[in-house]
């Protein structure tokens, strides 16, 4: 257990939050968090824990709707699996009009996000047909497997199911109505199949209870088939959202204009230590989307700055530099850094200045695409690091709405969703909070 009297800068968090429209809101919690969309159909496609729920959409657009109104131009420029796109084009028959956008940088995400909004178009009384089609001709190949030394020597998933995998794969037609839904039901699969398990800052190898190819490739093209039938039934035809693949943190180079944007709905990732690009490996490489190291090395490195595998040693902007050294970011994360700095291999120090120089990039840009009176609801998780004797806290909350301030936003709310007690004696700053801004 960490006490208190460990973390330092803990006057310094007081000081700077006390300057806050800080608000406890509990019926957030919930929402922050992606446990309801694994029983959600269309949501529950490919489990993307890392991402809110599918509810929170509708919550901020009914707080915000006499403000923004119901026709809105809605951008997420950390869209991940979707979960924002897909729940904007179901707000429509609660009369909304929502034009939605989403960025993602890693492609087999922005595959998945792209496919799901695509639910429309899905045929479920021939999609298990052309599946078990694809699974028939795949038994005759046997391809080679991947690059990746955690695939070729069998470690994260058994060389059998790694072949047939990427058999099926190689079999299902491409350009057929159903052959996206059908390789996102592949992709599911993998994590069922393999042997490891999505935790924290990697895979971590576990035990599972095996199963064909075959029937868990089945049960989850049955899944998708049964789930929309049922959503296209009762949801009406509605606009397709857009699905980009490239950098979050610069939506203008993907065709966002100024003052274009009436919403900003997102949650970048955390200072967490967590490499996605390595989470989501398996997938990555058995679907092809990287077929060589240096691809994913690029990947991993053009991502934003939240992990310390992250190579990046561009100048960082003069402005965020300057407010860092003497402006208001001086008492804040300027102290952290120092404290920081003094630990064994300096890359912690390393890993939060980038981070937030990112941070500060972005907010400046979405300032830039957001029409005036435009929002932007951000969903940050503070953090903590290190062990007794040597522990720090990192208080996203506080530093993004102190950046957001210095980017010319009014920090409306910060609204704390929920506490987060982990190995902190009763600490408050440790929790998920959803940022308001307005421009």
């Amino acid at each position: 257990m960490i006490l208190d009297r460990e973390l330092v800068e803990l006057p310094l968090f007081h000081d700077a939050e006390k300057r806050l429209p800080l608000v406890q809101e509990p019926s957030l919690g919930p929402l922050v968090v992606s446990g309801s969309n694994d029983e959600a159909p269309v949501y529950r496609w490919f489990r993307f824990k890392e991402g809110f729920s599918a509810d929170l959409l509708s919550n901020v657009v009914h707080r915000l709707e006499g403000d923004l109104g119901r026709d809105l131009r809605l951008l997420d420029p950390f869209c991940g699996a979707g979960t924002t796109l897909v729940s904007a084009q179901q707000l429509s028959r609660e009369g909304f009009h929502i034009t939605a956008t989403g960025i993602e940088r890693n492609p087999f995400i922005a595959f998945v996000a792209r496919t799901k909004t695509r639910w429309p178009e899905i045929r479920g009384g021939t999609l298990i047909k052309e599946g078990e089609r694809a699974l028939q001709a795949s038994k005759c190949l046997s391809p080679a497997l991947p690059a990746l030394s955690s695939i070729r020597e069998g470690r994260c998933i058994s060389k059998h199911n790694a072949k047939r995998l990427i058999a099926v794969r190689d079999c299902i037609p491409l350009g057929c109505t159903n052959s996206d839904f059908l390789l996102l039901g592949l992709a599911s699969a993998i994590g069922q199949l393999s042997r490891a398990r999505k935790d924290g800052r990697a895979l971590r190898l576990v035990k599972k209870p095996r199963k064909s190819v075959e029937a868990a490739l089945l049960e989850r093209w049955r899944e998708m088939a049964t789930d929309a039938e049922a959503v296209q039934r009762t949801q009406e035809p509605c606009n397709p959202a857009t699905v980009i693949c490239g950098d979050g943190r610069q939506p203008s180079l993907h065709g966002i204009s100024e003052s274009s944007v009436d919403l900003i709905l997102t949650s970048p990732p955390y200072p967490n230590n967590i490499d996605y690009s390595e989470v989501y490996k398996l997938e990555l490489w058995l679907l092809g989307f990287v077929d060589n190291a240096s691809d994913f090395l690029s990947l991993r490195y053009s991502t934003l700055c939240s992990h310390p595998t992250h190579e990046k040693t561009s100048p960082l902007p003069a402005d965020y530099e300057n407010e860092l050294q003497v402006g208001s970011l001086r008492y804040t994360l300027g102290k952290l850094i120092e404290r920081v700095e003094k630990f064994p291999g300096r890359w912690r120090a390393r890993l939060l200045t980038r981070y937030f120089a990112d941070i500060w990039t972005s907010l400046g840009n979405y300032h830039r695409v957001l029409r005036k009176g435009g929002v932007a609801a951000i969903v940050v998780g503070n953090s903590l690091h290190g062990a007794s004797g040597s522990p720090f806290l990192i208080p996203t909350d506080l530093i993004l709405a102190r950046i957001a301030e210095c980017q010319n936003f009014t920090v409306e709310r910060v609204s704390v969703a929920r506490s987060l007690k982990r190995r902190l004696s009763g600490n408050h700053f440790l929790r998920e909070s959803l940022v308001l801004l307005k421009k």
